[in-house]
């Protein structure tokens, strides 16, 4: 795969010229570095001895020069890494975000709080390749020159960090195949405790009223400890690589100045290169200091690398913009079919549908009957196109549902799934969800017939009331009302509703039939439902049992068969 085209490394090639001045900055403030351990090498060898004030005077003039430019260079490269994180953050945030939300249904309906804590892991990956840790890994391989620098200057005391460097080197090599483990159960158990987490959230209510609180909190605390023991190891593995680094460092120093009395007597080197050894030296250990935390950031980082690139990759060739790619753009939809229709959920053993074959002309309205399970709103969510079959054909007007433009779909097709979904935002904002040519005529009108106006006008700021996240506050029918409204504000050609007043009230159905019954006159209307006031809205019943239709034909004909 081309550098060009991959969803994380493209953002990198595209900024490469940025990255390009990081490592060129890197480099010169590395070369600027040996510039004060010269300084005090001829300050002790040659000004000192002789008493040579002017050079004195010179060569602190030109130090102060080099520390404006090291000074300078420092904050430009941290500006480059900012920069160039700010833009590759974005970018690949978005191309994430874009095929979550163009991802095939069955891809992102697992666990919320791992699929959540999958992209949270992002800022992992993120700050590891745009902040301080790139300085460091391009600090790395100016160990060897500074080095040989210090074989330039002091000869024979080069062989001191020599030794050390491979040592710590070694030690970190040596650690990281238990380092790269135990970030990787550090992951699974940190995803396991946000599903828990998600979990109790968003069911704290009914733990509450069930009394449930030992179970989720044995559950958390069981995930907790795991994730902590994991934590533990990691942390100590990463100390002994951080210890071994700073005890090298302190040998090091000592075994400069130890080796270098006996070099100095003999005149193999000055004082002064034996004093700019060691402040070498010192320059040279110190990113060995931090590798352990640059190796433990490196495995969180490609650990959460890996989970997203598996996200990316399941998703890459059926998100909606590759499928749209080839689409065929309709001016209406027709005639929905199903064609020898099995679908399987991930994961499952089963197909909740078999073989499923019905056919829905346009303009008909018919109600789905059933028992729990027996497949209606899998059903359902084939018809819309949120859920591909495994296998067999879902068309309209003889055209498969796949092939067909995914704008095309949501413009013809209004939908009330059965878990109502609202968003933080005004009760505009969830009614329209963004979409264009939504006047406000036909808010109040989705308003009218869904039921929404019976309440809206009593709470403060009408349509523009501020919704929490869920809806939080409203009624079970009112979120419903919202939902219907919707679905009905683009004045769809077909309607598909799975329980769409399960929580209204007697009244508010009642009227809400009413009202709905006047607008459907052609439009085609799929309803799943055990509510008897909604089938007059049909003229045909189907009736399913595991996965398959056993009954077909004209409401009254099918009731009456129900009722003996």
């Amino acid at each position: 795969m081309k550098l060009i085209d991959h969803w994380f490394w493209s953002a990198f090639s595209e900024h490469r010229r940025i990255y390009y001045r990081v490592f060129l900055a890197a480099a010169l403030v590395n070369f600027f570095a040996v510039a004060s351990t010269i300084f005090i090498m001829v300050v002790y060898d040659r000004v000192i001895p002789n008493s040579a004030y002017e050079s004195l005077y010179a060569l602190t003039i030109g130090m102060a020069i080099v520390l404006i430019f090291d000074f300078v260079l420092k904050m430009l490269r941290a500006y480059f890494i900012d920069y160039a994180g700010e833009y590759v953050d974005k970018q690949i945030g978005d191309s994430i975000f874009d095929r979550l939300l163009e991802a095939p249904t069955a891809v992102v309906t697992g666990p919320v709080g791992a699929t959540a804590n999958t992209f949270k892991e992002f800022d992992q990956v993120r700050d590891f390749f745009t902040s301080a840790t790139l300085s460091l890994v391009v600090d790395l391989p100016f160990i060897f020159f500074f080095i040989f620098v210090i074989y330039l200057i002091a000869g024979p005391l080069a062989v001191v960090p020599l030794v050390a460097v491979p040592v710590v080197i070694g030690v970190g090599l040596a650690i990281q195949p238990f380092l790269s483990k135990v970030s990787e159960e550090a992951g699974t158990h940190n995803q396991e405790k946000q599903s828990i987490l998600v979990e109790t959230i968003s069911g704290i209510e009914s733990i509450k009223v069930l009394g449930g609180g030992d179970l989720v909190k044995s559950r958390w605390r069981d995930s907790a400890t795991k994730q902590s023991s994991v934590s533990r190891i990691s942390r100590s593995l990463a100390q002994i690589a951080v210890n071994t680094a700073q005890s090298s460092q302190q040998i090091c120093l000592v075994g400069i100045v130890f080796y270098g009395v006996f070099l100095v007597s003999d005149g193999t080197v000055s004082m002064g290169a034996m004093v700019a050894a060691v402040l070498l030296s010192s320059r040279t250990l110190a990113p060995l200091g931090q590798i352990a935390g640059l190796a433990g950031r490196a495995n969180n980082a490609r650990t959460a690398y890996q989970r997203l690139s598996v996200f990316m990759e399941e998703t890459k060739e059926s998100s909606k913009s590759k499928r749209d790619e080839g689409a065929i753009r309709r001016s209406k939809l027709g005639k929905l079919e199903f064609v020898d229709v099995k679908y399987r959920y991930p994961d499952k053993e089963v197909d909740t549908l078999r073989n499923m074959k019905l056919k829905i002309n346009e303009g008909e309205k018919v109600a789905i009957l059933g028992r729990n399970g027996s497949g209606k709103s899998t059903l359902v969510k084939l018809a819309c196109g949120l859920f591909t079959s495994s296998d067999g054909i879902v068309s309209y007007d003889g055209m498969d549902i796949n092939q067909i433009h995914s704008e095309d779909i949501s413009k013809f097709i209004g939908i009330v799934l059965q878990d109502v979904q609202l968003f933080s935002g005004s009760v505009k904002e969830n009614i329209t969800m963004g979409r264009t040519g939504i006047s406000e005529e036909d808010i109040i009108r989705a308003g009218k017939i869904s039921g929404v106006e019976e309440f809206i006008g009593k709470m403060p700021g009408g349509y523009d009331l501020l919704l929490s996240d869920r809806g939080m506050g409203l009624s079970g029918g009112q979120r419903q009302a919202i939902a219907i409204a919707r679905a009905i504000v683009c004045k769809p050609t077909h309607y598909i509703l799975d329980e769409p007043t399960s929580a209204m009230d007697m009244n508010s159905e009642q009227a809400f039939i009413a009202q709905f019954n006047q607008t459907l006159s052609e439009s085609t209307l799929l309803i799943v439902s055990h509510r008897m006031p909604l089938l007059n809205l049909v003229s045909r019943i189907i009736v399913m049992n595991e996965g398959q239709v056993v009954d077909d034909g004209p409401r009254e004909e099918i009731l009456n068969k129900l009722r003996t």
